[in-house]
């Protein structure tokens, strides 16, 4: 089914339940009401400032050159002048914290998130041969959280954690590594093994 007959669905079933319950006409004016919010959304919501999130970060990046690639999972590859970076980005609700000697982002236990992250951008690293091929290039995992930091960037071995908006400083703040050939190559090999990554 296409997006547009199931949109299409929803307003047919919310104006029949609509008149069910209250007569044809307000079966009519929510029918239209959902079938306007539709519309709206399609319209108008692209075109409004997004919170500084997911969707900006990446569209910073690529600006300025970098390529990215979706990985699933809410995690992206972004392959650029400054190296390759694993972005974690879903921006965690919580922020990271302290407690009771361990920290944490937000409901788990950052030593978890930072080895799970870890341990695929090495996987990663392997699967597209960097070490072997560019010599010195890794993989970088970066998680975006939500919330105060004690710093605006912190480290947990080769993880890092930031806000969103430090988040991008950070990659772009990076000294130069790759050419354009090089970024090329790299992001045209994560884009064949998308599926993988």
């Amino acid at each position: 089914m296409t997006l547009l007959g199931a949109r299409a669905l929803v307003v047919l079933a919310a104006g029949v339940m609509a008149g069910g319950f209250l007569g044809w006409r307000a079966g009519l004016l929510v029918a239209t009401l959902v079938a306007l919010t539709y519309v709206l959304l399609a319209t108008v919501a692209p075109r409004l400032r997004a919170p500084y999130g997911r969707g900006r970060l990446l569209r910073g990046l690529q600006r300025r050159g970098y390529h990215v690639i979706p990985g699933g999972m809410a995690r992206h590859l972004a392959v650029g002048p400054g190296g390759v970076y694993l972005l974690e980005t879903r921006v965690w609700r919580h922020a990271l914290s302290r407690g009771e000697g361990n920290w944490w982002i937000g409901a788990e236990p950052a030593e978890r998130a930072v080895e799970r992250i870890a341990a695929h951008a090495a996987r990663i690293e392997r699967l597209l041969g960097l070490p072997d091929m560019w010599a010195g290039v890794s993989v970088v995992p970066l998680i975006t959280v939500a919330g105060p930091l004690p710093e605006p960037v912190m480290r947990s071995g080769t993880v890092v954690v930031a806000r969103p908006r430090a988040a991008v400083r950070h990659i772009l703040g990076r000294p130069r590594v790759l050419d354009e050939e090089e970024v090329e190559a790299i992001a045209r090999g994560a884009s064949e093994r998308s599926p993988e990554l």
